[in-house]
């Protein structure tokens, strides 16, 4: 074998072994940060006077004295301030009802908002919905139910609650 073929062959062993993980080359890159600034959050808030109850007639009641009887309606009326902060928040409120296991023979039906002069507030709130709003829910003890199925039964109505939750927001249509 010639000198110039074994030089060959040696350059391409080397190479070969540099490649192969006998040794590293070397690989240029750079970053540079992004100028992308600061995002800040929102937040969504609900706070809570004190509720009264009432019957069917509109009449005050206190729900530690009163005795439901088939098909009786009553209504739990209470201040709620409501406080939605971001640029797409968007909220619902509902009931959060911890009721069904203890007493199916109740129904309680979702909130409803009102504002100060009465009037209905739709059921997605946005942040100029912030504010302060009374918030209704109807228990219904139905007049289907029949038999014992309740009789002289308590049922805790303290376990009714509001629970004001983020709707995702839309995505742009492409």
């Amino acid at each position: 074998m010639n000198k110039m073929t074994k030089g060959a062959l040696a350059t391409g062993l080397g190479v070969a072994l540099l490649l192969g993980g006998g040794g590293t080359l070397a690989v240029w890159n750079t970053t540079v940060e992004a100028n992308a600034g600061k995002i800040v959050t929102g937040d969504l808030q609900l706070t809570a006077g004190q509720g009264t109850w009432s019957n069917a007639s509109g009449q005050a009641i206190d729900p530690a004295t009163y005795k439901v009887v088939p098909g009786d309606e009553l209504r739990f009326s209470q201040p709620v301030t409501v406080k939605l902060t971001g640029d797409q928040m968007r909220a619902s409120l509902t009931v959060s009802d911890k009721l069904a296991s203890s007493a199916s023979y109740l129904s309680v039906a979702n909130p409803v908002l009102t504002d100060g002069h009465g009037a209905t507030v739709p059921a997605e709130l946005l942040p100029a919905s912030s504010g302060v709003y009374t918030a209704s829910v109807l228990v219904t003890f139905p007049a289907s139910t029949t038999g014992t199925t309740g009789a002289e039964a308590t049922n805790d109505l303290g376990k009714i609650g509001f629970k004001l939750e983020q709707k995702a927001p839309t995505s742009p249509t492409p």
